[in-house]
């Protein structure tokens, strides 16, 4: 492959270095040379990937602005090698040529010699690759649940800085690692704050997903990125799938709209059930795909084992999957097989609109159907925004103008036939809504009456199985929709409700009001004579679908 097709990185400095420096922690590898392969290598490439129109300042080197990814986040099944990835990372971030320092012209090689290093390790760089120097002084702080989960990455750490060629770089001592110029490796937990706030240039989290506010870790994770970022440093989290019930600090950086997150999360194939032993080999060979030092005969012996009595722990730890729990109301496989990406609706088209309200604590959001059941969540605006909103990035409250201002755009670019609004605490708004664009158009429709509610969430969840019903691509609806709970009422009836307060619901019970907006209107007629423009292939795109706005996902 040519070089000017390589990805701009440090990660292949990174491979290089680490196979040189860095031994094989345990296993019948031991003390081997450390070689990155298939989703290490890969990972580190990415992760280490340099912005193309980044500059060298000698006097003051960038760090991780440098980096296209300012973190990242990792998230594999049971034994995947991930805290020896992890390891290998935090070695070269506390001594190895992790900060960016130019471009090669050609023929310049890094040596270790040049920086104290006794090692004999030399790299070539070729013309237009990203070179790389050691910091001065560095702080690299392993954060992890407890004492003993600190071992995780802690203990391989430890053995590659004794058996491999690290010496003149690094010193295990007492609770912590020695770097030149004062600098420290050092592992972190809830119970050692007197840690925090200390000038981190990278922070390497293990299992992130157990990170809660019950345990403190959420907290303590998110100080330690506020000092990462003072200092111009990066976090890089592993993990294993988490609950979704837990609200966790993993589960909150997959969600993250940020753009500039790395996340890497292969997911197989959703027809595949984890309960059939023909599919669950498919499924771990995926999982496993670049970690031949996992025995898959072993790991679906013991995955065979723990489905009968903990279903969920084998196919969180062993299918890396997100599993949702009891009382989900939206099977993933089910959600995700009537995803359909095409252009929005043109000007001038019918179609139904649903919208839930709140006030400062729960999102606003507002959904659109159209005539042939494909649902969207619509933009608005000069800056296309999407039609929901997160109080937290409002100021603490619901911007109630541009909800206002959503709505018109709704009423002025399309032929809005039913729009279904549960009303409170909006009744207001609904009002003067029902007033400006007429009282059979607008109507309220509270979502606090479980028999109505319940045949609404019924028919949603039928006609999404019968595929009478799709969506758009859209990642926040999508985590929406996975949290939503089944809340028991009488009559063998229910209702929907959120598992956590920090998990939404907002974006699917706007969602299941536009479905039920459209169904009475086509009970109508609607749609009959009307709306051919929507036959497969035949729609023209105007504005623009919302994907969810996440953090770039591959894998």
């Amino acid at each position: 492959m040519a070089v000017a097709s390589l990805p701009k990185s440090l990660g292949f400095l990174f491979a290089d270095w680490t196979q040189w420096h860095c031994v094989v922690p345990s296993g019948y590898d031991l003390n081997k040379p450390f070689v990155l392969t298939g989703w290490q290598l890969r990972n580190a490439v990415e992760f280490y990937r340099v912005k193309e129109d980044t500059k060298f300042n000698a006097s003051r080197p960038l760090q991780g602005a440098a980096f296209r990814w300012r973190r990242g986040q990792i998230v594999g099944g049971q034994k995947l090698g991930k805290s020896p990835f992890g390891a290998a990372t935090a070695c070269f971030e506390g001594g190895g040529p992790c900060v960016f320092c130019g471009w090669a012209k050609g023929g310049e090689v890094y040596r270790c010699s040049d920086w104290g290093c006794g090692c004999g390790f030399e790299y070539r760089y070729q013309p237009g690759e990203a070179m790389g120097m050691p910091r001065r002084t560095a702080l690299v702080q392993l954060l992890a649940n407890s004492e003993e989960q600190t071992a995780n990455v802690y203990r391989p750490l430890q053995t590659m800085v004794r058996n491999g060629k690290l010496d003149d770089l690094m010193k295990v001592r007492e609770g912590f690692i020695r770097l030149p110029n004062g600098g420290r490796i050092d592992p972190v937990t809830a119970s050692a704050r007197s840690k925090l706030g200390n000038p981190v240039n990278f922070a390497l989290c293990d299992e992130s997903g157990v990170y809660t506010k019950r345990s403190g870790m959420f907290e303590v994770a998110d100080t330690v990125l506020r000092g990462v970022s003072g200092m111009d440093g990066r976090m890089l989290e592993l993990t294993n799938p988490w609950d979704p019930m837990d609200a966790s600090f993993g589960q909150a950086t997959y969600e993250s709209r940020s753009t500039d997150i790395m996340k890497y999360f292969p997911r197989h194939d959703p027809d595949l059930d984890f309960t059939d032993k023909d599919d669950r080999r498919k499924i771990l060979e995926f999982v496993y795909q670049g970690s031949p030092w996992v025995n898959l005969d072993s790991v679906e012996a013991t995955a065979s084992e723990l489905l009968e009595r903990d279903p969920a722990q084998a196919r969180r730890f062993f299918g890396c999957e997100l599993v949702q729990g009891l009382g989900a109301y939206m099977p993933e496989a089910l959600y995700d097989a009537t995803e359909k990406d095409r252009p929005v609706p043109p000007e001038g088209s019918e179609i139904c609109l649903g919208f839930d309200g709140s006030q400062s604590g729960d999102w606003t959001a507002l959904r659109a159907e159209a005539v042939d059941g494909w649902r969207w969540t619509p933009t608005y605006g000069a800056a296309k925004r999407p039609s929901y909103w997160n109080p937290k990035e409002w100021e603490g409250r619901i911007p109630r103008s541009e909800v206002d201002a959503c709505v018109s755009d709704m009423f002025h670019h399309y032929r809005v036939k039913r729009f279904y609004c549960d009303p409170h605490p909006w009744e207001t708004q609904v009002d003067a809504w029902s007033e400006r664009y007429g009282e059979d158009v607008v109507v309220q429709w509270p979502t606090n009456q479980p028999g109505r509610m319940y045949n609404a969430l019924v028919r949603f969840r039928e006609d999404t199985a019968d595929k009478t019903t799709s969506h758009s691509p859209d990642l926040t609806a999508k985590l929406h929709m996975m949290a939503a709970r089944m809340v028991a009422k009488p009559g063998d009836k229910f209702v929907l409700g959120k598992p956590s307060e920090n998990q939404k619901i907002d974006i699917s019970m706007a969602d299941i009001l536009a479905h039920e907006a459209a169904c009475d209107m086509r009970a109508l007629g609607w749609g009959m004579n009307s709306n051919k423009v929507f036959l497969l292939g035949q729609t023209t795109k105007i504005g623009g679908a919302h994907g969810g706005g996440n953090g770039v996902v591959f894998g």
